[in-house]
């Protein structure tokens, strides 16, 4: 009788685990990295300049941004970006004649994108890095030293599908600049709201 109890046990075991190995293969839960491997067809690149216009210390300000990545599945995006001044700036609070300062910043970024299929959609990239700001003039580095500090904007941008290859986005970020000080400011005067305005060329998956 035992022996029964025990064969039916294990034969029940046994076919329970099979429907469920089974069910597995036929209707596996979908995630991120599938089975632990990226599909090389999931896996887009993209190169993206922009234009941003805000204000550091009072000043006008008017920035190139080019950033790079790679996205998975047109969704989440990893890259490196560059953001340079490439105007004059003058701050309010110097005091020095004839100087205006200059403003660069690297780093990386994450980018996340929301219905990307569609016509007109959203994206958020996040960029972290490292800036420095310098004062200089006419002939070059003013002697008046510089300021690093760390960097982190939040943005959010509204993106056009012009092409399969060419995409058109507009929006805003906001700047938040560590402890720093330099000059007659600190990290308060050059952190900010930035517009943006670019394109994104890229292999969209």
């Amino acid at each position: 009788m035992k022996i029964l109890l025990y064969t039916t046990l294990i034969v029940l075991c046994l076919t329970l685990s099979l429907s469920n190995l089974m069910a597995q293969e036929e209707g596996e839960a979908k995630t991120l990295l599938g089975n632990g491997s990226i599909d090389t067809k999931d896996l887009g690149f993209f190169v993206a300049p922009s234009f941003g216009f805000t204000q550091m210390d009072g000043g006008s300000a008017s920035l190139f941004n080019l950033r790079g990545g790679v996205s998975l599945k047109d969704n989440i995006a990893f890259g490196a970006y560059f953001n340079t001044s490439i105007n004059d700036i003058r701050p309010q609070s110097e005091t020095v004649p004839n100087v205006y300062m200059d403003y660069w910043s690297v780093g990386g970024f994450a980018e996340y994108t929301l219905l990307s299929n569609n016509i007109v959609h959203v994206t958020f990239p996040l960029y972290i890095g490292y800036g420095e700001v310098e004062m200089d003039n006419e002939n070059g580095n003013a002697g008046l030293g510089e300021a690093n500090f760390f960097q982190v904007e939040p943005s959010a941008l509204l993106e056009v599908n012009l092409h399969k290859n060419v995409r058109l986005n507009v929006g805003a970020g906001y700047r938040f600049v560590g402890q720093m000080e330099y000059r007659n400011f600190n990290q308060s005067d050059i952190s900010g709201l930035t517009g943006y305005m670019g394109l994104k060329f890229g292999l969209f998956r």
